[in-house]
C-alpha cells in the first residue's frame, strides 16, 4: 500500500514539475503600416493599432488612432478611456479635459478629473512622466477608496438603532 502512494506522489510531482508556472498577459502586436490602417482601417484596426501604439508610450500615434475611431463611429465607446489618458501622459491636459464627458465610466471619470486636478496645480508648463503620473493615480484612487469607507461609517452613525 505505502509502495503504491509513494509511486502515485512521484508521478504528481513529476507532472507539477514539467508544468510550466509562467503565465503571460495580453500582447498587442502590431504589422503593417500605420498609415494604411489610418487611412482605410476599420473602428477595431485603429482600435487595436491605437491600443499596440497605447502600451508603447507612443502617445501621439495612438491619439491619432483614437481620434480616427471617433471619426468612424457615433457611439460613445471604449476608446475614449485611453484616448484621455493618452492625453493625460502627452501633458495634453486641456484635451484631456474636453475628452471627459465622453466617458461612460462614472468612476473613471471622477479619478481622471481628480488627477488632472493635481496635476495641471503641480506644473503649468512643463509636462510629467508617466511615473510621476501614475504615482498621483495611486494617490487619488486611495483617497477616494478611504472616502469612501468614511461615508458609509458615517452614515452608520446617523442612523438611529442601526447595526447587528
Amino acid at each position: 500500500m505505502k509502495l503504491k502512494n509513494y509511486f502515485i506522489y512521484t508521478i504528481l510531482l513529476i507532472l507539477l514539475n514539467g508544468i510550466d508556472d509562467r503565465t503571460y498577459g495580453q500582447v498587442y502586436i502590431f504589422v503593417g503600416d500605420p498609415q494604411i490602417v489610418l487611412e482605410a482601417g476599420t473602428y477595431k484596426q485603429n482600435y487595436n493599432t491605437g491600443m499596440y501604439f497605447f502600451y508603447k508610450r507612443n502617445w501621439d500615434l495612438a491619439i491619432e488612432m483614437f481620434l480616427r475611431c471617433s471619426e468612424l463611429t457615433r457611439k460613445r465607446d471604449k476608446h475614449f478611456s485611453p484616448l484621455t489618458w493618452s492625453y493625460i501622459y502627452s501633458g495634453q491636459y486641456v484635451e484631456a479635459i474636453r475628452s471627459i464627458s465622453y466617458l461612460n465610466n462614472r468612476k473613471e471619470k471622477q479619478l481622471i478629473r481628480l488627477v488632472l486636478k493635481k496635476v495641471t496645480s503641480l506644473r503649468k508648463n512643463n509636462k510629467l512622466s508617466k511615473k510621476d503620473i501614475d504615482r498621483i493615480v495611486s494617490d487619488k484612487k486611495d483617497i477616494i477608496k478611504r472616502t469612501r469607507t468614511n461615508i458609509v461609517a458615517m452614515s452608520k452613525h446617523e442612523i438611529i438603532d442601526y447595526g447587528p
